[in-house]
């Protein structure tokens, strides 16, 4: 597996980000983490990971603007997958408009998750 095959987990919420560490691990990827979206920037620049799942709602600079972010500086080369516990359909859109590849909702469909992963075999 080279280095492009990791997945980034973002989320302020430790028991989240290491259970869904322990999933993706379970399942064969290299799984990374960071808590905030300043850690996430950093981690994607030294690992370059395939996919980026990362919570929307995170304290200081959240989900959208990392999404942004992300995309201004690795266009599409990256999939990035949104987790957010909210319903409200405008949060849903402002994540689409930041670039982001799909939106899952909490509690986490791990079925879902699974079907949504870029392959990389």
């Amino acid at each position: 597996m080279n280095a492009r095959e990791a997945i980034l987990v973002v989320d302020d919420d430790s028991d989240v980000r290491e259970s869904l560490k322990a999933l993706l691990e379970l399942d064969g990827h290299r799984a990374l983490t960071a808590a905030c979206a300043e850690e996430a920037i950093d981690v994607i620049a030294l690992h370059q990971p395939i996919c980026v799942i990362l919570d929307l709602l995170m304290p200081g600079v959240g989900g959208v603007e990392l999404a942004r972010r992300i995309r201004s500086e690795n266009g599409s080369d990256v999939v990035l997958l949104a987790l957010t516990g909210s319903l409200r359909q405008s949060d849903q859109e402002a994540a689409e408009l930041s670039g982001v590849d799909y939106v899952l909702h909490k509690p986490l469909d791990v079925g879902r998750l699974r079907r949504m992963l870029p392959r990389v075999n």
